[in-house]
């Protein structure tokens, strides 16, 4: 004759056992998404530096040092002095984030 009890602990363990797994399944599911969902967002928020036009006025730049280089639109500038060199570039932000 079957033991009862036997029965009902087994399958209450394999009845938990199919719900852990479809929680398994549904949490990873969720992860999935959220990571997709943050990723777009991130995308959204991310900067596009592209090179300014010509057309575009002069910027001043400024350094830690206190030394200053005026940049035209669509251009660059390069000034060597004693203590360093100065590199500066006109760039536009062509995408939705802060640059």
């Amino acid at each position: 004759m079957a033991d009862w009890v036997t029965i009902s602990a087994l399958a209450t363990a394999g009845g938990t056992l199919v719900l852990a797994v479809a929680t398994f399944a549904s949490v990873r599911s969720a992860n999935r998404a959220a990571r997709v969902a943050e990723r777009s967002l991130l995308v959204g928020l991310r900067p596009l530096l592209m090179p300014s036009r010509l057309e575009d006025g002069a910027q001043k730049v400024g350094f830690a040092d206190e030394h200053f280089v005026m940049v035209p639109g669509g251009g660059g500038s390069a000034e060597v002095t004693d203590n360093a060199v100065y590199l500066v570039m006109s760039v536009r932000n062509a995408g939705n984030g802060i640059a």
